[in-house]
């Protein structure tokens, strides 16, 4: 393992710029591990058309931007009289870049913790303590805390790409330190030293921060809402205004497929999925009595309606609106939409005789609207909505329903798992999946067996 020297192989013909403007990373994007196994992984893409790392070697010029940043504990300890014998520097941040040609630049920065209490926050304790922070996203801004003054630079490469490590460490809080203390202290990113033992020192004089001057602005603020853009002074045929039109016309354009595939499913799968559960269910129910057939019919609108409102619209409306997630706000006013075309598909439908006729072992059974019963029964109809719920229950908890479930959701677990373990995906990501996915299958699933089990019953 070699042993890097500070003070030997100084090179004056590389020379490092950076250049990290705000960006705004999202806490769902982030992965805070405790078991000492993995870094502290955060999405740190930059959507900008700017680059962020100018490597300039032998007069010729390689520019990086940044995608993720990993948090470990101290990974290179052999920086002699640096963390050779200073205990206090306890972790490293990496901020991996990417070039045009693919390939990799990792920068990486010691991180100090303070010899006093020290509980003052900056970018780097703010991005650990993310999922501590009650806000969806916050702003990092690296410049503003990147060690330019007085450090050095030791460049190396690992398997054809490069590794910096810059000598000033960062200091962290109290807080981070105990976070970094759960991280591991390996990385399969990179070698921790360069297997042919070859190393130059950058001169301090030869990093710096980009100066303001030498930024050539196109208009392309990164993590600046659409609020604070409206404040800019933007040439009309600038590549800011057209990519913005390009991005409406799309968002416009999804929008309204959606709106038309909400249509197509109502019209298709709703009416279909009422009939066989409500009406042919009411049916079975109560074959000889008309009214109780009502009151099974109404009980179950009023029980759809509230699992659907206070249920998923409304906590998806309040929680959207409480925590600045409006993706959350337009999923609960998208289901809105479709639960007031459902309402209407089936009141045009409940007109039709053939839709409100049961079959049951060969006798038809009619469930006329207009019928003397029909209109007698409670508006409200709340004395049928408890054995309403009963009987929706005995389907949902059957024993089929619940192994058809289970056994559904251990391929649903098998296929997250083995993407989430070769790194196909994050693990929120598969957390997220297998909630989706494990709430639309128990659905679907008491869908099918109550299918079964009316057919069932419709048998002579």
């Amino acid at each position: 393992m070699t042993d890097f020297d500070p003070n030997k192989n100084q090179n004056f013909d590389k020379k490092i710029v950076l250049d990290y403007p705000r960006v705004t990373v999202n806490k769902n994007e982030s992965e805070v591990p405790n078991d000492k196994r993995s870094p502290f992984t955060l999405l740190y893409q930059n959507s900008s058309s700017e680059n962020n790392i100018f490597l300039t070697e032998d007069n010729i010029s390689t520019h990086y931007r940044h995608n993720k940043i990993y948090i470990t504990r101290l990974i290179h300890n052999n920086i002699l009289n640096i963390t050779t014998n200073d205990d206090n520097i306890i972790g490293e941040m990496i901020i991996e870049h990417s070039s045009e040609d693919n390939k990799l630049f990792y920068s990486c920065y010691l991180l100090k913790k303070s010899s006093v209490l020290n509980t003052d926050e900056n970018d780097i304790d703010k991005i650990l303590a993310i999922k501590d922070n009650n806000a969806i996203n916050i702003d990092f801004t690296f410049n503003s805390i990147a060690p330019t003054t007085d450090t050095k630079g030791i460049l190396y490469e690992s398997d054809s790409n490069k590794v910096c490590i810059y000598t000033t460490p960062i200091f962290i809080n109290r807080n981070s330190e105990e976070k970094i203390n759960n991280l591991v202290n390996v990385t399969q990113l990179f070698s921790s030293f360069p297997q042919n033992n070859k190393y130059f020192i950058i001169p301090n004089n030869y990093i710096s921060i980009r100066d303001t001057e030498e930024i050539y602005i196109d208009c392309s603020p990164t993590g600046v809402s659409e609020e604070e853009v409206d404040f800019y002074n933007v040439p009309i045929n600038s590549k800011m205004i057209s990519q913005t039109q390009e991005s409406d016309l799309m968002k416009t354009t999804v929008n309204y497929g959606m709106f038309l595939l909400a249509l197509l499913i109502s019209y298709v799968t709703v009416p279909l999925c009422y009939k066989h559960l409500i009406i042919d269910g009411s049916a079975l129910a109560y074959d000889s009595n008309i009214k109780k057939r009502f009151e099974r019919i109404r009980a179950s609108d009023i029980l759809l309606t509230i699992i659907i409102f206070f249920f998923i619209i409304v906590p998806l409306i309040s929680t959207g609106t409480g925590t600045g997630d409006y993706h959350l706000v337009s999923i609960g006013i998208f289901m809105f939409v479709f639960y007031i075309l459902s309402v209407g598909l089936i009141r045009i439908k409940k007109m039709d005789p053939e839709f409100m006729t049961t079959n049951i072992k060969g006798n038809l059974k009619v469930s006329d609207p207009d019928s003397n019963d029909a209109k007698s029964i409670d508006p409200l109809a709340f004395d049928e909505l408890i054995p309403t719920i009963s009987s929706a229950l005995s389907v949902i908890l059957s024993s089929d329903n619940l192994s058809a479930f289970v056994a559904l959701l251990t391929v649903v677990f098998a296929i997250v798992g083995t993407l989430a373990f070769t790194g196909g995906i994050t693990g929120t990501t598969a957390g997220n999946i297998i909630a989706a996915f494990g709430g639309g299958l128990f659905v679907l699933v008491a869908i099918v067996i109550g299918f079964k089990k009316k057919i069932e019953a419709q048998k002579p």
